[in-house]
């Protein structure tokens, strides 16, 4: 008879109570892969540093509830053809569940608090395609309007980074240094600029004070996380003997490149975890990062999609699959600068091997997810270049096509296809709608400028006319035919 599984929560809490507190809002699968276990990692726990997760949104509930049950313990499993290893992360010490308790906000003003940091994803910072801040949208509208109330409770990152400035400011309390770990191109700078932008419009000064006093590191984060699935929660448990209701599953491939810059050099010491490295020019890292991982697992996810393909080390299995994951980026490397101590060959040649990797099962579903901000962050910097240079794009614009064929919600099989959420998906999938039912040039136009806008596609016909050409050459001929095209 078999041992039966021991829960996460009787693993026991670290020893000590941290002194430092990183506040961390969108606690979800990446940010405990990534953040949250380097963190543990630093001194086998016993670092002085700790997370307190925050939670604004009534989806945060049910992280909430199962970090909570289980002393905010839980297991991280890092897994390839050759590792599969279990770690108790133990770096979360608190929560602030905003979402059911207003009154938690007060912890953020802890004396304790030296940092708030974000995954919140792309559309979490409520920008709009030029990278202002969107004050039509409800959220951002409701913070601005209700934020000098008493009973204010913030709907977005902006607007509670805002109100815990506003109220450290007021109660003279070292101030935080402000932390995105999210997929963005300059992630520190796209956050600054969207908190200032929401600062200027709520007034008293604060905006002013933000700029003197608020530092926005920014930093690369890289680790492929997969959704947790019941397959891997039943692995845990068998294999490795541990009863956790939300693990985390991910490679065993970690980088994160942070640019050094804190309040009172208020941090941890995480470049002493292997893979973690501190600079003064984290931009190269994050351009290659987002361009040759970002940008390529989107291009591969709707073209891989309409071959049939559900899970993304399937695809990569396909000889056809990894030929274009090449070919695009071969297209897509031409536009970097130089990284220092990166030869990019072996770099892509790593990404090939890592999403090929049979144990982690991401799905093609999580890479397609949230689609139109992705391409626009990941890709769009990138054509410009390539506009600009007149440079080789075959690949790309199969990628693209693929993506509009993708968004009319019918397999090539002509059965409906449920498409994955994204922030423009009525719009998105109108317009695939319309294409697939014989729309012309100036629909593929449309959807292109939806999706990059009217700066990058106004005007550039030789883009347009290609996608729009390797969309009908997708309807004739097949998805796999334009894997080789």
């Amino acid at each position: 008879m078999s041992t039966p599984a021991k829960p996460v929560a009787t693993f026991g809490k670290r020893a000590t109570r941290p002194s430092k507190i990183i506040a961390h809002l969108g606690v979800g699968g990446f940010s405990r892969a990534h953040q949250f276990y380097v963190l543990d990692q630093l001194s086998s726990g016993s670092s002085d540093w700790g997370v307190m997760g925050v939670g604004i949104k009534s989806w945060d509930a049910k992280m909430y509830e199962t970090l909570k049950s289980q002393n905010f313990l839980f297991t991280c499993n890092m897994r390839s053809e050759s590792v599969n290893e279990v770690v108790v992360v133990k770096s979360i010490v608190d929560y602030a569940p905003l979402f059911s308790d207003p009154k938690s906000f007060n912890k953020l003003l802890e004396d304790r608090v030296k940092i708030i940091s974000l995954t919140v994803t792309e559309k979490g910072y409520c920008t709009t395609e030029t990278g202002a801040l969107d004050l039509s949208n409800l959220d951002i509208k409701s913070d601005i309007v209700n934020f000098n109330s008493s009973s204010f409770q913030p709907q977005t990152a902006v607007g509670l980074i805002c109100k815990v400035v506003e109220e450290r400011r007021k109660i003279g309390v070292e101030m935080v240094t402000v932390m995105s770990c999210d997929n963005l191109p300059m992630n520190g700078e796209t956050t600054r600029k969207a908190v200032l932008e929401f600062a200027k419009e709520v007034g008293g000064g604060l905006e002013e004070f933000i700029q003197e006093n608020i530092p926005f590191p920014n930093s690369m984060v890289d680790r492929i996380t997969p959704v947790t699935s019941k397959s891997h929660i039943e692995e845990i448990s068998t294999r490795h003997g541990i009863e956790d209701a939300w693990p985390v599953v991910c490679e065993p491939f970690l980088q994160w490149v942070i640019e050094d810059k804190f309040v009172n050099d208020n941090r941890p010491k995480w470049d002493e975890v292997s893979g973690v490295i501190f600079t003064d020019d984290v931009e190269g890292y994050e351009f290659m990062k987002l361009r040759l991982l970002n940008s390529t697992h989107s291009s591969m996810s709707y073209i891989s999609t309409l071959v049939g393909f559900k899970l993304v080390f399937e695809s990569m299995a396909d000889k056809d699959v990894e030929v274009f994951v090449r070919r695009y980026m071969a297209e897509i490397v031409v536009t970097l600068e130089e990284v220092e101590g990166v030869d990019f060959g072996e770099y892509m040649n790593s990404l090939v091997e890592r999403f090929a990797n049979p144990e982690i099962k991401d799905s093609l579903d999580r890479l397609s997810l949230d689609g139109s901000q992705k391409f626009r962050n990941a890709l769009a910097p990138a054509l410009d270049q390539l506009k600009e240079s007149k440079g080789e794009m075959k690949t790309v614009r199969v990628a693209l096509a693929a993506y509009l064929r993708y968004c009319a919600g019918v397999d090539m099989e002509g059965q409906k296809m449920e498409c994955v959420d994204d922030p423009m998906k009525e719009g998105l999938e109108e317009i695939g709608g319309r294409m697939l039912e014989g729309g012309g040039k100036e629909v593929c136009e449309e959807f292109l400028t939806l999706v990059f806008g009217e700066e990058l596609v106004g005007g550039w016909a030789e883009f347009v006319d290609g996608v729009f050409i390797a969309y009908g050459e997708l309807v004739e001929k097949g998805a796999r035919a334009m894997l080789l095209k």
